[in-house]
């Protein structure tokens, strides 16, 4: 797997700072990172961290919109694609999240835990997610594509939050399970990333099958 650091590649003082508060944040989660380690993994002086972010919180949520906003536009890519058929954009809106958590193998671990114990980031998601309009446009059309093919009849009727909900919670548990399957089954790295490639075709095989019509 690759190494946090490397999600991109930095191009001035600005993106050093976000991409070291990429990789500190997922190694060690929101409470135990520090505006000071941050800018010695940036390379420059923790007043410039201020100067650009303020707070340590500005800079969690520019990493996380970071990561939702490059999803979000691969999703919506596949999503508009005419040229694939329905099982193809679920298929490839799958390879996309497996590979960004391939890339950030903690992420789903950072998400998960600072929704759990921080009600506020909550009402962060809602407000800059959920009430944006370019989101709700965005999910419009993501419930259109769904609906228009229960209609044409190539899959059962489902409600299309719950298709997304199984597409990400399927893929997340993937590597939230990685500790244990590497711990207590004792597998080595070339294990894991043959457990990983599996779990992708499982959870492929598990939503499209789930979405054929019955005969």
């Amino acid at each position: 797997m690759e190494n946090t650091e490397n999600i991109v590649k930095p191009t001035s003082i600005e993106q050093d700072i976000i991409h070291a508060a990429q990789a500190t944040f997922l190694e060690k989660g929101y409470a135990r990172t520090t505006t000071t380690e941050i800018a010695r993994r940036a390379g420059c002086n923790q007043s410039l961290v201020h100067y650009y972010y303020r707070t340590k919180e500005n800079l969690f949520r520019a990493v996380f919109l970071t990561f939702v906003n490059d999803m979000l536009e691969q999703v919506f890519v596949y999503l508009t694609d005419e040229s694939l058929s329905f099982n193809d954009k679920v298929s490839r809106t799958i390879d996309m999240y497996f590979d960004t958590l391939i890339r950030n193998p903690q992420l789903p671990f950072l998400i998960l835990n600072e929704l759990i114990v921080n009600p506020e980031r909550r009402e962060y998601i809602r407000e800059h997610f959920i009430k944006n309009p370019n989101r709700a446009l965005a999910y419009m059309h993501f419930c259109n594509v769904v609906n228009d093919e229960i209609r044409r009849g190539g899959i059962h009727p489902i409600e299309p939050f719950d298709l997304l909900v199984n597409i990400v919670s399927l893929t997340a548990s993937t590597f939230l399970s990685l500790p244990l399957y590497e711990d207590l089954l004792q597998k080595k790295s070339c294990d894991i990333e043959s457990y990983i490639l599996h779990r992708r075709e499982i959870v492929k095989s598990l939503i499209i099958n789930d979405l054929k019509t019955m005969a």
